[in-house]
């Protein structure tokens, strides 16, 4: 089996890598362009920022498992991927504590205004009465959009501050809201209506973008702030840049639309030369502590790929499955069963999407639930189903009823 890590890594996990796997190639001075000309006889891609394009995916003659040693997969084409059967993991989170460290900092940094008071005194200009001057945290309303591991260490540390937080995800509910001692907010707008700061900590999807619209930004409270360390498509650059020009509102950011790829290169943006705004460049997640509990997780994930076969937090396994027929059937645990019954399903042409088969206590018995794409007609069924010394009982459930009232019917009988 062969590896290649196409980003860095510290150098005791490539150790450990050598030993887990046969083959290991270093090589973190690949680029997008340049990867593809290493990727064939591949088995196992490791990538942090590194894009991994669908000219990559084709030329990958061996690939079997892409790890992007961090949290999301952006820079991965899951579609070109997904068609080639190839699995895609991640490291979720495992830089939470860092990037909430971050967002604290540019909110601190930008409320008082510390790049500015640096460049002042860099320069020999000390200007106290401009600068003592700030709002301050405590008692400020933060409106957290997300509620991830990182949201939630973002909600912890600005509790530490003495502020008010109203949080909003999708799945967040008033038991986890009253957990984290939060307000629950009903949608991204009651966030925007009544926030002071607001905090950005979701994945960048095609209902995510422009999350923060030019619409939401001018409905935001006058001189109110936005952090983001999350993904620079999530907010309107464009909007948010004529705010910030007309003062109307303040910016803590890390990630921007349209940023480097690599680790040099020009800063191309409409917020160059922009006030009222503090950044970084892309660091949120970069931390000793955060990069070595991410390598910890990114070795694991292959240990356990190479010694059980097992593809731990794989994101392009489908969400809903597109079968519309389950087969239950309960069969003896005997040679060659499993193998009859999905012969009869491909000579009626009958496609298999999955199969899940376990064993009962004592190894005599199993079940398998194979789901399918059309519904077996009765001939197969009892073609199955009449090998006695084989099959104990065979169900077919449509999957399209929900699971408390799935239709069934006993074909065994």
């Amino acid at each position: 089996m062969r590896l290649l890590i196409a980003d860095k890594l510290p150098q005791d996990h490539v150790g450990l890598l050598h030993k887990i796997v046969g083959e290991v190639e270093y090589a973190p001075e690949l680029t997008e362009i340049t990867l593809a000309d290493h990727i064939p006889n591949v088995n196992i891609l490791v990538v942090r920022g590194t894009k991994v394009r669908s000219n990559v995916i084709e030329r990958a003659d061996g690939l079997e498992l892409i790890v992007r040693s961090g949290a999301g997969f952006e820079n991965i084409d899951l579609e070109a991927a997904s068609n080639r059967g190839i699995y895609i993991t991640n490291c979720p989170d495992k830089n939470s504590a860092a990037v909430a460290e971050l967002t604290i900092g540019l909110l601190l940094a930008l409320d008082r205004r510390i790049p500015d008071q640096t460049s002042s005194l860099a320069v020999g200009r000390w200007d106290k009465a401009m600068f003592g001057k700030a709002d301050g945290l405590k008692g400020k309303m933060l409106g957290v959009i997300g509620t991830g591991a990182i949201g939630r260490e973002v909600i912890k540390r600005a509790k530490a501050f003495d502020m008010t937080v109203i949080a909003w995800s999708r799945s967040f509910t008033d038991e986890a809201a009253k957990a984290l001692g939060v307000t629950r907010a009903h949608s991204v707008d009651e966030i925007v209506a009544k926030s002071d700061i607001i905090s950005l900590h979701v994945s960048l999807t095609t209902e995510t973008a422009h999350l923060l619209s030019a619409e939401r930004i001018s409905k935001m409270k006058p001189n109110a702030i936005i952090l983001n360390t999350a993904r620079g498509g999530l907010i309107d650059t464009h909007a948010l840049a004529e705010a910030l020009r007309a003062g109307k509102l303040r910016a803590g950011l890390d990630v921007y639309e349209d940023e480097p790829t690599g680790g040099n290169g020009e800063f191309a943006n409409v917020l160059s030369g922009v006030p009222n705004w503090v950044g970084t460049q892309h660091i949120g997640a970069s931390t000793d502590q955060a990069q070595r509990a991410t390598a910890d997780e990114t070795v694991r994930i292959i240990s356990t790929y190479v010694e059980t076969g097992e593809v731990e937090n794989c994101v392009n396994f489908a969400k809903d499955t597109p079968a519309d027929y389950e087969l239950v059937i309960r069969h003896y645990d005997k040679i060659g069963v499993l193998t009859r019954i999905l012969n009869e399903l491909r000579e009626a042409k009958i496609n298999v999407h999955e199969v899940h088969n376990v064993i009962f206590e004592g190894a005599k018995a199993a079940v398998a639930r194979i789901q399918l794409d059309t519904q077996p007609n009765q001939e197969t069924l009892t073609k199955i189903s009449s090998r006695k010394n084989e099959i104990i009982d065979i169900q077919l459930v449509r999957l399209q009823v929900p699971s408390t009232t799935q239709e069934g019917v006993d074909l065994s009988k």
